[in-house]
């Protein structure tokens, strides 16, 4: 892969803090829309709070599937021109230094992976904040709604990346 020139950080910061606001914009509402979407169906509405349970774990599953793809995308996108659909992983990888190839993938993963987990707490708040607001919303109505996020995160993930490599093969 080629190196990122020295001569232009300021627009790979640039490239990063714009793709990063708009990654995460889209990643929101396309995580949002899935998991309404899937309370909305009522499709899973006879399934057990055990059955639930396991469509929570299953879909961390299949979006750490996505994220693992995406990681791979955002580090070549980094080698290659210095620029990264996360902020958190850009610095990481700036920090970590060219002399050191092996940590700035260590560090650009870590915090690809520590911003993602920080945008979770949201879900997590409003899914079981509108379930003890409100009894029209059960908990395992946030639970659904979680594991859809998640399946909806997985396919932004996955979709990114795809997206990236398509890019960098231009």
């Amino acid at each position: 892969m080629e190196a990122v020139s020295p001569h232009r950080p300021r627009l790979a910061w640039l490239l990063t803090l714009v793709a990063t606001a708009a990654s995460t914009y889209a990643l929101d509402a396309v995580a949002t829309a899935a998991g309404l979407l899937l309370v909305a169906t009522g499709a899973l509405g006879g399934v057990s709070h055990a059955g639930v349970l396991v469509l929570l774990v299953a879909s961390y599953v299949v979006w750490a599937i996505g994220l693992r793809a995406n990681l791979g995308a955002n580090r070549r996108l980094l080698a290659r021109t210095g620029a990264s659909t996360n902020l958190l992983s850009k610095l990481g990888f700036d920090l970590a230094g060219p002399r050191a190839p092996r940590w700035q993938r260590v560090a650009a993963d870590a915090g690809y992976v520590v911003t993602e987990l920080l945008k979770e707490a949201p879900y997590y708040a409003g899914a079981f904040g509108t379930a003890v607001a409100t009894e029209s919303v059960s908990a395992d109505d946030a639970l659904v709604f979680l594991g859809g996020a998640n399946l909806g995160a997985a396919a932004y993930e996955y979709g990114l990346s795809r997206l990236t490599l398509s890019f960098l093969r231009r």
